[in-house]
């Protein structure tokens, strides 16, 4: 079945590039989290949904985030009872610095392929960038 061998690729895949994020010295929870904030501040429940984890569990992780300097807490312009976490620069360096590692170590593999290879992976990735575009927007439930 082809969704099943490309959820198989897709796994093997991102372990494999993962590798390089071990050099930056954060876990990979904490980049997960920290990925989402890319799109601007989020509150802990916001980010808990992204995440699709406990709020207890993203307030260790949003703790951790802020301690290592990585987000700060900013005032939540619609509620002013609540915070939301924001990326700092140092945050956007690190994020920046893991995405150059995994696109490398891409680039390296993709390299080992035939031409061939890779004319049939350039067309596969259009329609693949379709296929997620449709899981994201069943996803939203729309």
């Amino acid at each position: 079945m082809l969704a099943d061998r490309l959820h198989g690729a897709a796994l093997h895949l991102m372990r494999g590039i993962r590798q390089a994020d071990r050099r930056l010295g954060v876990g990979p929870a904490r980049l997960s989290a920290l990925s989402v904030l890319l799109s601007g501040p989020k509150t802990l429940s916001e980010l808990a949904e992204a995440e699709q984890v406990s709020a207890a569990t993203i307030s260790r992780i949003g703790a951790g985030l802020i301690r290592t300097g990585l987000a700060r807490r900013v005032p939540n312009p619609s509620d002013g009872r609540s915070a939301r976490l924001e990326m700092t620069a140092a945050g956007r360096r690190l994020i920046s610095r893991g995405r150059r590692a995994r696109v490398a170590r891409l680039e390296a593999a993709v390299r080992q392929l035939t031409p061939e290879d890779r004319k049939a992976l350039a067309s596969a990735i259009d329609a693949l960038e379709r296929a997620a575009w449709e899981v994201l927007k069943s996803r939203r439930g729309g």
